[in-house]
């Protein structure tokens, strides 16, 4: 529509009936009142909006009036609507603003009176003229915003069509599911598979096997244990039938690889079964398809599909993000194996992909082809027999991104720094990059390492960095022997005893023994020593402990000065004290028998600014030592103990208070503190993911059995608040 063209049709001014009726229309003002006090009021006509309306040349033109004028005598309209029924398209001008408007009538500036108003006035003739022209079902105001919403969704629905229809044009080339597909997912992809058996006061002497899919023998069944199906050997679990009620397996990713018109397409699905009780027999499948990957037949360029909500209008498959190298959302699963010949022979025989997914390996095949495109050296890893540096490579690209950087050229041995030799060694032993590390140091230092050793150290998570405070007196076979002989006579993990020893020596050397003696650094009874050092430590001058510390780090007590302010807090229950001296945190070592003021780590962290050492006290005996806290900058609590470095059963009650001083320390957290959290909580996450990666157990105490990195989690109170405080000023 032309506006100029518009502009000459015919102006409909106010009849003298609508006059009439807008004169008549006195406004009510109604009030409202809430349940909860206060209240607001409404001015409201009988009818909210006056309309006319006369089919011009072809077009629909509706004028519409407002009461409130009419009652001052205008007899012009304040909006006036046209509408060509040809082409769809609807204009209107704002007489008010003399401005055109493409705005749909919902979306226009009404008075407020307008939407309470219960009626909106147009004579018959004009209500029967809108329903014939525009073909909707009403008439007036009703009739005319139904006809600009079917317009609009018209054309979003058109929008949306030509952005979707490249993208079905692209996926046409999908192939169909193999044949054996279901039946794949069902009794490999999955990998979760039970026997279950009915328990008797007699024992059980068969089962159901849900990878057989009939009963087979079984001796001296327990629920939840694992076994192996006398039938089929595979892995299964246990399940009393009157126990286990509907079991659900783990919903777990699939992988499929096919050939298609633009080369190769990866196929992700999410696969589970559940088994209802009693019904056991007949379970219920679920393999849900939600991503597609496609590739071009050098494996190099590729467009990611997922399946999900497109715009709020239909569930469709939607063109995404492709997986970059350092994407986090990895889901490693078992691959359809009978594609992967033919493909790795072809499209994939570049990648490596078949080598890492042999005798039913877990891996994501997508984020592993975005790791090849941007570290090509990812193949010779996979092809080399490296299956344990490719996942770890996987899971911590940023980290291992310099396996490679200082030799570019030769072979591989030479590239990650070792020799033929060490490569062997590292194939043989199914070797990572902890194990690269060990061959790395034996090269460096000329001493050999036994196999068994380094395996040991890997195992462990430990380097040669770890071990550097006893290295120059002991070889690393003397150190492996001597820390397993003391694990397993204490029943402390690695790094407790780790932490056992390096704290005994450190002691040791401040009270004067001889560390290079033999008796001494290789001691019998490591932990009874350690809690004897700890106990004698009341009874050196704490002038002379306190001056050895600050020539040691003399900067501490000028970090523990410049907490005042920000870490102090109390309430009528606790208070959180911030010491200032160097005597007041060995007076409370000694105190409640922990080694916080002798161990040399506690004052290299707060030197460094990496944690800081603060007192909870109840409020009511402020002198009188309860708990020691280890936080971070931000107000994290590392940790929590008392009395030889326990927590007892009241620290449950102090844990809200201490959620409470978070909260308070986050309003007044500086812009340094928080660069120096980041810090601080960056390396406390890499100790932690270290020993969860190396599934450390505790062997002793309450906490038997127990992966250390839970049970330091468990103690770990982060300060959640800190990440949502705006950042106060430096302090001057």
């Amino acid at each position: 529509m032309r506006k100029k063209e518009l502009e000459r049709l015919r102006t409909l001014k106010a009849t003298p009936k609508m006059m009439k009726l807008a004169a008549e229309d006195t406004p009510q003002v109604v009030r409202h009142q809430r349940q909860w006090g206060g209240g607001w009021s409404e001015t409201v006509y009988r009818y909210g909006l006056y309309l006319r309306c006369q089919i011009l040349k072809g077009i629909l033109k509706a004028a519409i009036f407002l009461p409130d004028q009419m009652r001052l005598g205008a007899e012009l309209p304040a909006y006036e609507l046209y509408i060509n029924r040809e082409t769809g398209a609807f204009l209107t001008y704002d007489r008010q603003k003399e401005k055109w408007l493409t705005a749909k009538l919902d979306m226009l500036e009404w008075p407020d009176y307008v939407r309470h108003s219960p009626g909106k006035w147009i004579n018959p003739e004009g209500y029967a003229a809108i329903k014939r022209y525009l073909g909707v079902e009403r008439g007036g105001y009703p009739g005319l915003l139904d006809y600009q919403l079917s317009v609009r969704q018209e054309q979003l629905r058109r929008r949306h069509k030509r952005e979707t229809d490249p993208w079905d044009l692209d996926l046409a080339q999908t192939p169909e599911l193999p044949k054996d597909w279901a039946r794949w997912v069902d009794k490999v992809g999955i990998g979760q598979h039970y026997i279950f058996y009915h328990y008797t006061r007699r024992g059980a002497d068969h089962g159901y096997c849900t990878y057989c899919e009939q009963e087979v023998p079984i001796r001296q069944p327990r629920h939840n244990r694992v076994g192996h199906c006398p039938r089929c050997r595979k892995e299964i679990t246990f399940k009393a039938v009157k126990k286990a009620g509907t079991v659900v397996t783990d919903t777990t990713p699939v992988y499929l690889f096919q050939r298609c018109e633009a080369g190769v397409m990866l196929r992700e699905f999410a696969a589970s079964v559940c088994y209802r009780q009693g019904a056991y027999e007949t379970p219920e499948r679920a393999c849900t398809e939600i991503r597609r990957s496609i590739y071009d037949s050098s494996v190099r360029q590729r467009r990611a599909y997922f399946w999900g909500d497109y715009k709020h209008t239909a569930f469709r498959w939607i063109l995404g993000s492709v997986c970059q190298p350092y994407w986090h959302g990895c889901r490693p699963g078992r691959i359809y194996g009978k594609t992967m010949p033919d493909l790795g022979r072809k499209e994939l025989s570049r990648t490596g992909l078949l080598e890492c997914c042999r005798d039913g390996a877990l891996v994501d095949p997508e984020k592993y082809l975005a790791l090849l495109s941007a570290y090509p050296w990812m193949e010779q890893l996979a092809k080399a027999g490296l299956p344990r540096l490719v996942e770890e490579c996987m899971d911590r690209a940023h980290q291992i991104q310099g396996l490679f950087q200082e030799n570019r050229s030769g072979g591989l041995a030479k590239r990650l720094g070792i020799d033929a030799q060490g490569l062997r060694r590292m194939r043989a032993c199914r070797g990572g990059t902890r194990f690269l590390e060990w061959l790395k140091y034996e090269k460096a230092t000329g001493k050999p390492l036994p196999d068994q050793v380094i395996a040991w150290f890997s195992r462990q998570g430990l380097q040669a960095a770890d071990l550097r405070f006893i290295s120059d007196r002991m070889s690393m076979v003397q150190i492996c022997n001597y820390m397993r002989r003391q694990m397993a006579e204490t029943g402390m993990s690695c790094w407790q005893m780790l932490v056992t020893w390096r704290d005994y020596l450190s002691m040791a050397r401040r009270f004067g023994l001889d560390t290079e003696d033999t008796i001494i650094y290789r001691v019998r009874k490591l932990r009874q020593r350690h809690d004897e050092l700890v106990k004698r430590s009341g009874e050196k001058d704490l002038a002379i402990q306190a001056g050895e510390l600050l020539e040691k780090y003399p900067h501490v007590e000028e970090v523990l000065g410049s907490l005042r302010g920000i870490y102090d807090f109390g309430d009528e229950d606790y208070t959180v004290v911030v010491p200032t001296r160097i005597e007041e945190i060995i007076l409370e070592g000694r105190a409640l028998s922990h080694c916080v003021a002798t161990s040399e780590h506690y004052w290299e962290r707060i030197e460094r600014r990496e944690s800081y050492i603060l007192f909870l006290r109840r409020t009511r005996d402020l002198q009188k030592p309860y708990y020691t806290l280890e936080v971070e900058p931000d107000g994290t609590v590392r940790q929590k103990r008392t009395r030889f470095d326990r927590q007892e059963a009241d620290i449950g009650q102090a844990t809200g208070f201490l959620r409470k001083w978070q909260k308070v320390v986050a309003a007044r957290l500086t812009r340094r503190e928080c660069a120096l959290a980041e810090t601080s909580r960056a390396l406390r996450a890499q100790e932690l993911v270290q020993l969860r990666q190396d599934q450390v157990v505790i062997h002793t105490g309450h906490l038997a059995g127990r992966l250390l990195a839970d049970v330091l989690l468990a103690d770990l109170m982060e300060n959640t608040d800190a990440g949502r405080q705006e950042e106060q000023p430096e302090a001057a």
